[in-house]
């Protein structure tokens, strides 16, 4: 039986309970949010009003029906262990007072926790915490039941229907705080949203704005971040272009907000589980976002977080037609920024920046290949010069000012002299480097006082602007000398040497045709003359119509068959024996009489006509042997192989048809190929000798002693003889040097297995010399000269030929 209270007892309970309603009114008062409200609560039961303890708890509906304790004063148990224990299920477990007010939606109340009818745990549990009276009651938020309060007194029988009737007011005005908490709550996220939104659509508006007005990539990232800033209202901003390296490490191109400069991204940073989960994210086009950077252990730049000012953050991927290059990032003051109508704006405005990025490319790739088509219409990809179509506009627009002003000016045609045999030898990086050169020397040779232009393979034009023949010729040799400095290509050291013609206005001419033509007749001449150097004459334009007609003649003689093989005979000089002939053309032209060999020898090779020369050469030949094998003469012919003749690919299936067609045996044909020839692409010539000699027929080096030949080279050539120049031969009876050079050539040549023949023998002396050294045979007009080769078989029946 219950003991009744006295006056004092019932006063000091009510007064506790109305302690619990006024102070949970003043902390309904000054509550900005839920968590720190039931933590108020908690205190006030407890250390203002005298109450053993206080628990909030929230109900889960789960499958394990739990409770959650979101708040609790004098109960002295850590949360997880009090978590693990409550439920409002309908078990043993669940009879608690709280577990009963949750589940009935009713007060529940046990007086005296040692009498009456409750779980032994929970009774055990409030005997060690010294709880004789529990009660609890449900808390009803919008509606729906939330969870409850639970209070609990040291003595039994405290609560009774007074202070039960005030603490029901306390959990009711707890439950309209957190009604009201969370109704102000969404009022200010709908207007945190709509401040979102509008930032997020003033973002977009001012990047297609930007983008209205973008001239450069650049200056538009840089535009855009600082809008995003400035204009927009987040904290910082900024793009990074992805360098897909295996640090996945973003290259910033543009930020703003970073007062105290950029933060640095590690490179590390690339390797973490973390950041690979974004990279993959962000390359299928999806955003990514830091929702609390501050508490976030995974994110590396916290301490930057909270210097800086911002607490959330988002990286937008930025694709360019289609193509993953980099993102954008945002970053906002507040911890949870970028709700998701925010991020799809957001994400909207990075696809605009997107768009326009491939905008501004495609017009700048367009800006670029009109610029390269401009160039390549008018500048030398490889020097970069200006170009035979660009130098025709500034010769007439130099003319135009010459014109005008009354003064002359000048233009030089350069040629490289040796640069076909450069270009076959050495490689498309070495020759381009080569061309560099040469024009980087003419551009600082001339200087301001002209324009340096390239015109063809192996030719550059200057024009000097102020100057007659006197200047002109002063620069001239001024680029010789230039040119003529070694070139060190791969350690290979080359000099340029060059022929420069000279064409000036207005003597020579007084538009840019005329110029250009005169000054490559004048280029003509300082290449056939050996000066270096030549100014146009009168009388070269007229040498140069003769010559475009000589090469006409020349190469209709050569198609109708109208030149004449002659022969020069050889003698073995141990028998006095004739042992062959080496085969010699000749050209009688019809209006001109017996052309020079020399001559149109020599202008075949500077047109290209010299292979066919050669291959009707090795025709007529033939065509001779054959007809001297039918009469039962058994002597071989030597054919010469020029320079021009090694380069071509055709040269062996010519050969080898033309031997098949007559029948030609072993024998028949000899090659002789000049030692100039040879040095002239050593490794090349190597390689034609050895598939020559498959066609089992004998080589000569001719010239030999004026090409420079090594030992060593000389070993490795397939080559059977060798012919001393002329120039060692005819004076070696008075020149003890050429006697010496002639007499070590022979001991090599015999040293190596290799005949020797002399060429030049002009009198006895000089043939009893060569026979006392042990030459093998002589040629020159001591023995015959040429003649036609149907002549050779009479030649050969005369009792003395020498």
């Amino acid at each position: 039986m219950r003991k009744p209270r006295s006056k004092q007892e019932e006063l000091e309970r009510l007064s506790r309970a109305l302690r619990t309603v006024s102070g949970s009114n003043r902390a309904l008062l000054r509550a900005d949010e839920e968590a720190s409200l039931l933590k108020e609560i908690c205190r006030v039961v407890v250390e203002e009003a005298g109450y053993s303890a206080a628990l909030v708890c929230r109900a889960e509906h789960d499958e394990g029906k739990t409770v959650t304790p979101l708040a609790q004063a004098g109960v002295e148990m850590p949360v997880a262990d009090l978590q693990q224990a409550l439920t409002w299920a309908d078990t043993e477990q669940g009879r608690s007072a709280t577990g009963t007010a949750i589940r009935t939606g009713q007060p529940c109340v046990f007086n005296n926790v040692l009498s009456d009818p409750i779980p032994a745990f929970w009774r055990e549990f409030s005997r060690q915490r010294g709880f004789a009276s529990v009660l609890s009651l449900p808390l009803r938020v919008e509606g729906e039941l939330f969870g409850a309060l639970s209070i609990a007194a040291p003595e039994p029988d405290a609560f009774d229907e007074h202070e039960l009737q005030l603490l029901m007011e306390a959990a009711d005005d707890l439950a309209f705080g957190l009604e009201a908490l969370r109704t102000r709550c969404r009022h200010r996220q709908a207007q945190q949203e709509i401040l979102r939104l509008n930032r997020a659509l003033r973002t977009r508006a001012a990047v297609n704005h930007a983008l209205s007005h973008a001239s450069d990539e650049p200056s538009l990232l840089q535009e855009i971040c600082g809008v995003v800033v400035e204009d927009c209202g987040y904290r910082l901003a900024w793009v990074g272009f992805s360098e897909h390296d295996e640090a996945m490490t973003l290259r910033p191109v543009a930020y703003a907000g970073f007062d105290d400069g950029f933060l640095s991204l590690p490179r590390t940073w690339g390797a973490t589980e973390r950041a690979r989960r974004i990279s993959a994210l962000i390359a299928t086009g999806q955003p990514y976002v830091f929702r609390d950077v501050h508490n976030d252990p995974e994110y590396p730049y916290r301490e930057e977080a909270r210097r800086r000012g911002y607490g959330s953050m988002v990286a937008l991927p930025l694709a360019v037609d289609g193509r993953l290059i980099g993102s954008l990032h945002i970053l906002a003051a507040e911890a949870d920024g970028f709700d998701d109508k925010e991020l799809e704006l957001l994400v909207a405005t990075a696809n605009d920046l997107g768009y326009g990025l491939a905008a501004l490319r495609a017009r700048a790739a367009a800006a670029a290949a009109e610029e390269t088509i401009k160039r390549m219409a008018y500048f030398d990809t490889v020097t970069g010069l200006p170009n035979r179509v660009r130098l025709r506009d500034l010769l007439a627009d130099a003319l135009a000012s010459a014109k005008d002003e009354r003064r002359p000016l000048a233009f030089l045609r350069v040629e490289m002299a040796r640069f076909r045999e450069i270009n076959e030898t050495l490689g498309d990086r070495e020759v381009n480097q080569l061309l560099q050169d040469v024009a980087g020397r003419l551009e600082s040779t001339v200087g301001e006082a002209g324009k340096v232009a390239r015109l063809a393979e192996s030719e550059f034009a200057v024009l000097l602007l102020r100057g007659g023949a006197e200047q002109a010729l002063q620069l001239a040799q001024k680029i010789l000398a230039k040119l003529f400095e070694p070139v060190d290509l791969s350690g290979l050291l080359l000099d340029v040497r060059s022929n420069i013609g000279i064409s000036l206005f207005p003597g020579h001419g007084s538009d840019a045709e005329a110029l250009m033509r005169r000054a490559s007749i004048a280029l003509d001449q300082a290449r056939l003359t050996g000066s270096g150097v030549a100014l146009f004459k009168g009388g070269l334009d007229r040498e140069c119509a003769q010559r475009l007609s000589l090469m006409g003649d020349l190469r209709g003689a050569i198609e109708h068959n109208e030149l004449l093989l002659y022969c020069q005979p050889k003698l073995q000089m141990s028998s006095g024996r004739v042992c062959g002939a080496e085969a010699l053309v000749r050209w009688q032209h019809p209006r001109l009489g017996m052309i020079n060999p020399g001559e149109f020898i020599k202008l075949a090779e500077s047109t290209g006509l010299i292979t066919p020369l050669t291959y009707w050469v090795l025709e007529a030949a033939l065509r001779q042997s054959y007809e001297w094998h039918e009469q039962g003469l058994q002597q071989p012919l030597s054919v010469n192989l020029s320079v021009h003749d090694l380069r071509d690919p055709k040269l062996l299936d010519r050969i080898s048809g033309s031997l098949a067609t007559w029948g030609a045996q072993p024998g028949w044909i000899e090659f002789e190929l000049t030692e100039s020839a040879l040095m002239a692409d050593p490794v090349g010539a190597l390689e034609t000798l050895t598939r020559l000699k498959h066609l089992d027929v004998a080589l000569t080096i001719d010239d030999y002693g004026t090409g420079y030949s090594s030992l060593s080279y000389l070993q490795r050539l397939p080559v059977d003889a060798i012919k001393i120049d002329q120039s060692f031969v005819c004076d070696m009876t008075t020149n003890k040097d050429s006697a010496t050079i002639v007499r070590s050539t022979i001991e090599l040549a015999h040293n190596l297995d290799l005949t020797v023949t002399a060429e030049g023998v002009e009198d006895q002396g000089t043939f009893e010399r060569l026979a006392a050294l042990g030459c093998d045979m002589a040629q020159g007009y001591c023995i015959g000269r040429p003649i036609p080769a149907d002549q050779f078989r009479a030649w050969e029946a005369q009792p003395t030929r020498h």
